[in-house]
């Protein structure tokens, strides 16, 4: 590995975190400290440092920093954007949260993730309308996309977060639907 390539440093700790144990995510941000140090303006490597933050080491806060600084120096870096969104939403950082995601959705008006994590702030904030519009959209554009399991998980939520059958009755089915549309494509 060349000592001085910020982007190796970048992708060993990302190859790393897929097979460390919890012991060594201190090397994942040894590599990331050290791949911000060769290139201050590196988002990349402050993305993936947010993202060892916030789902190894569940420090929320340091992943919203490193965030910041990804699309500081990246302001359409959509993938940030989303993840520091998600970080808010741990957070309990609604408003934030829904900026973030509505950031994202001026980016790529099809990003079910962000409807979907949205409609999940926007419950938790009281907004039942807006949280069934985005909700809802998700489902729609995961059938679109013939994602069976993320319209069963979301799916799932709509039931859970409103427990009214007149809100999600015409959600079922879709899977007899959705095996008839893939077999007559094939």
């Amino acid at each position: 590995m060349n000592p001085n390539l910020a982007e190796a440093y970048s992708n060993r700790a990302l190859a790393r975190s897929k097979i460390c144990h919890k012991t060594e995510f201190n090397l994942l941000l040894d590599d990331l400290n050290k791949a911000i140090s060769l290139k201050p303006d590196f988002a990349e490597a402050y993305f993936n440092r947010a993202w060892i933050y916030k789902v190894f080491l569940i420090d929320n806060q340091a992943a919203i920093e490193d965030y910041n600084q990804a699309i500081s120096l990246n302001p359409e870096y959509l993938e940030a954007y989303l993840h520091r969104g998600d970080a808010y939403l741990l957070s309990e950082e609604l408003e934030e949260s829904i900026q973030d995601f509505g950031k994202v959705l001026e980016l790529d008006s099809e990003c079910t993730e962000a409807y979907r994590s949205r409609g999940v702030a926007r419950y938790k904030l009281g907004d039942l309308e807006g949280a069934k519009k985005d909700l809802f959209n998700a489902f729609d554009l995961f059938y679109a996309q013939e994602n069976v399991n993320h319209c069963i998980f979301t799916r799932s939520m709509i039931m859970n977060m409103f427990r009214d059958y007149e809100v999600y009755k015409h959600l079922f089915g879709f899977e007899s639907t959705m095996a008839e549309k893939i077999s007559h494509s094939q």
